[in-house]
């Protein structure tokens, strides 16, 4: 079950973007969602580090030419990263930080929502239907 109460940013100049990646979220259970064009956006949204958002979405086409403080974020996806290296702009230490080198799809971004949300454990055993009518079944006796 995801946590509904989890805030998420998404940044990218792509309208179109934006919108696939907020689907997915929605079809994963997350509705708490923010998307913003540029990255002035997100620098004003993320700037009360009171209140950082759970997790930033972000486009490393944004984040390459800013210069200023870098957003505040518990958990960041850098996408659309071509270079790797460790001192790209990502902001402040986030707990979970993850670049990829192209857009996020379904696996991806339900593999970096279970690494932030973990699904709950399954309680008790499931019990498959054809055991269930197989231990009603009387036991003939010869």
């Amino acid at each position: 079950m995801s946590n509904k109460a989890l805030t998420i940013l998404i940044a990218d100049e792509q309208h179109l973007q934006r919108l696939y990646i907020e689907k997915m979220l929605n079809r994963l259970g997350y509705y708490r969602i923010v998307p913003v064009q540029t990255f002035e956006e997100v620098q004003l949204l993320t700037a009360i580090p009171a209140q950082p958002f759970d997790v930033l979405i972000i486009n490393a086409a944004l984040a390459i030419h800013s210069c200023g403080p870098q957003p505040q974020a518990h958990h960041v996806l850098v996408y659309d990263h071509l270079d790797l290296n460790p001192d790209s702009p990502a902001g402040a230490t986030p707990a979970v930080l993850v670049r990829l080198p192209g857009v996020p799809d379904n696996v991806n971004l339900e593999h970096f929502m279970d690494i932030i949300d973990p699904p709950a454990a399954a309680t008790g055993l499931r019990v498959l239907p054809w055991l269930r009518e197989l231990s009603r079944t009387p036991v003939a006796r010869v």
